[in-house]
């Protein structure tokens, strides 16, 4: 039975801790708390679930103590002291395999010295680390890689985010970081929002190219907002005419002056006429593989709230069940970073 530590339980930690309660072949040893109300309550009270013996702690050296085989890793990217690195190079350092939600997916692109310090700790210890996730992790890694083994030649792989903002209600989200309802100058690649989305894209798209076997010159981004001359009313707010109600963000990956590799997030509170989205509440994608044969694939996950899991919606889900049915893969691998590679996929002729 493997011994599982739950780092974090907001949404997507719940999730993957009503998991671990429920999985006859994981063993619950451990549960770390940001929130100081959250220490000392039986893990699952905390989800919904019968008293598991184990009482969530806010005291990081606790954890650090226990012996387990992995540790879920689902701490949040939005705080103002950001200390996922120290978090995860300490637990590693501790003989514990990680497997991390957030978004530390190509090390080397994400900087900040985490392509130095985790492989060591990984090499020191003898563990593996893994960077799960849906957006960066699954969709361009995984999903569109998975399908170039049907290619005979790939000329351009699009992966393209729709994502329907208007049930956001914090105001500090949605409007202040997100930036909707601003001026349309207010809303640029400096944005301070763009930059956190920007690190994981760049990754997704570093990590993509280096299981395709192509060499990328550059990384262009670009930003356009959407105005309508009308007001606009969400369950939260309402926008004034002529304020952004919608932007699109997007990486592309060059080659030889050619884009190769193209990242799209569509963030709306509305429908834009000229837009080729649908704005309905739920979490779609779409992958388009131009070459031969050219193909589309169109992906929607139901997005509302679960039933017994009211601060957790299906998106949320499944960013967390991709850590959790890694466990087993992960495990079995080598020890240092694990990258998943997709079986048959098609390679760049350099």
């Amino acid at each position: 039975m493997t011994r599982v530590i739950q780092w974090a339980t907001g949404s997507v930690g719940s999730a993957q801790l009503r998991e671990v309660i429920d999985d006859p072949t994981l063993h619950l040893v451990g549960v770390f708390v940001f929130s100081p109300a959250k220490a000392g309550i039986d893990a699952g009270t905390l989800v919904g679930r019968g008293p598991t013996g184990v009482l969530a702690t806010a005291s990081k050296d606790e954890i650090l103590a226990l012996d387990a085989d992995v540790v879920l890793h689902a701490a949040s990217k939005g705080y103002a002291e950001n200390t996922n690195l120290d978090d995860i190079v300490a637990l590693l350092a501790s003989g514990k395999n990680v497997i991390t939600t957030t978004s530390y997916n190509h090390l080397r692109t994400y900087g900040h010295g985490a392509d130095a310090r985790i492989p060591a700790a990984c090499a020191e210890a003898g563990v593996r680390f893994h960077a799960a996730g849906e957006n960066p992790g699954f969709m361009f890694e995984r999903l569109a890689t998975a399908l170039t083994a049907l290619s005979q030649r790939v000329d351009t792989i699009t992966v393209q985010e729709f994502v329907d903002c208007s049930p956001v209600s914090a105001p500090e989200m949605l409007v202040e970081l997100m930036g909707m309802g601003k001026a349309p100058a207010e809303v640029t690649v400096a944005s301070k929002m763009f930059r956190a989305v920007s690190v994981q894209y760049e990754q997704a798209l570093a990590t993509t190219a280096d299981l395709l076997g192509l060499t990328v010159d550059e990384i262009r981004t670009d930003l356009t907002t959407a105005t309508v001359d009308h007001e606009v009313t969400t369950p939260h707010f309402t926008f004034a005419p002529g304020t952004v109600v919608g932007q699109v963000m997007s990486w592309s990956a060059y080659r030889d002056g050619r884009a190769v590799l193209v990242a799209e997030e569509y963030w709306t509170v509305t429908d834009i006429p000229e837009w080729d989205c649908v704005n309905n509440g739920q979490f779609s994608l779409r992958v388009r593989i131009e070459g031969s044969p050219a193909m589309t694939v169109d992906l929607q996950i139901d997005n509302v709230a679960l039933d017994d899991l009211p601060d957790t919606t299906g998106g949320q889900l499944a960013v967390a069940m991709t850590g959790v049915r890694a466990i087993p893969d992960v495990l079995a691998a080598p020890p240092g970073v694990v990258t998943p590679r997709p079986f048959g996929a098609y390679r760049w002729r350099e």
